[in-house]
């Protein structure tokens, strides 16, 4: 993020009392958001960043398993 809030770049009054947000149109408030210029409510918030995106898990310090199989072998 750039470190400063942007406005709606829509020439639509009045505006939201909220930053703007970025989409393919460019940055727009709450009121003119895509969905809202089509009079239709904004789609729900996600679940958040897929699976298939995750970080990879850390295998740097030892499972349990691990342990007690060193623990089994000496």
């Amino acid at each position: 993020m750039s470190g400063f809030a942007r406005g709606c770049e829509s020439m639509a009054l009045p505006h939201a009392l909220t930053y703007g947000r970025p989409y393919l149109v460019g940055w727009r408030c709450a009121r003119h958001t895509p969905a809202a210029e089509k009079g239709q409510p904004e789609a729900p918030a996600g679940p958040g960043w897929p699976i298939h995106r995750a970080p990879a898990p850390d295998h740097t310090e030892p499972s349990a398993d691990d342990q007690e199989k060193a623990r089994d072998h000496s």
